[in-house]
């Protein structure tokens, strides 16, 4: 048994091995404590996006993937997400589906998958790394990522899930999607062996710090939640935290 299962972690992924890599103290909160963030207007508008894309693919009984995609939005933030943050982030719902389309030009490649989970175990830890695909073409793995900045190439981030994602897909080619209201590109990911090199030791370290300690609250006590990060912004899991944290 590892430290990370001791503590009753089941599997890991990118994001909770990233968010330990950024952020030891939420990663404690969130992991250990399942405080969650609520949902957001940004988060919706992604998996909005995502669905609208999926759905300009198959068809179907759907007429229009962009109304489809707003559609799921407006279901997403209906409640509990700020009017203007949602209004602002609606606006962006069907520029982006739009620009997904021009990647291919209306030509698009049959859609193989959808979601599909993907594991690959760690050298060393005795629980999986888990993660959903987002597309599967014929010639790569797609992850879609909607942003109102267009990157140059992939990020660090991005990087180590593609990585994750290359591995358990049987070192497939694993591209990456940027979508921003105005424009779009796709991003192949190569020479990913020092972002899986990354995955691993990260989650080997994270794993040896856990042995330390032998309660949840334990770690709590060690830990240095950083409340004027971004990663905090939600006024309820900075509430949460100051529970757990003790300040």
């Amino acid at each position: 048994m590892s430290a990370l299962s001791d503590h009753g972690i089941r599997h890991l992924s990118h994001s909770s091995i990233d968010l330990a890599r950024v952020d030891v103290a939420l990663w404690t909160l969130r992991y250990l404590f399942g405080v969650r963030d609520p949902a957001n207007a940004a988060m919706a508008r992604g998996l909005a996006v995502e669905l609208g894309c999926q759905i300009a693919h198959t068809g179907g009984e759907f007429d229009d993937p962009a109304e489809e995609a707003l559609r799921e939005y407006n279901k997403r933030t209906a409640l509990g997400v700020d009017g203007e943050a949602r209004d602002k982030e609606r606006a962006n719902i069907k520029p982006m589906v739009e620009q997904y389309l021009s990647l291919f030009d209306g030509d698009l490649p049959k859609l193989e998958g959808y979601q599909r989970r993907v594991e690959i175990e760690i050298p060393g830890i005795d629980i999986p790394c888990m993660g959903f695909t987002d597309f599967d073409f014929e010639d790569a793995v797609i992850d879609l990522k909607t942003t109102m900045r267009l990157p140059s190439a992939i990020s660090a981030s991005h990087r180590r899930q593609g990585a994750i994602y290359q591995r358990a897909s049987g070192n497939r080619a694993v591209d990456f999607i940027y979508l921003t209201p105005k424009k779009s590109v796709r991003h192949r990911l190569t020479d990913s062996d020092q972002d899986w090199l990354e995955v691993c030791e990260t989650a080997r370290r994270l794993n040896a710090f856990l042995e330390k300690f032998e309660t949840k609250e334990e770690i709590a006590a060690a830990v240095i939640p950083n409340f004027d990060h971004f990663y905090w912004s939600s006024p309820q899991t900075r509430a949460k935290a100051r529970e757990v944290f003790g300040f």
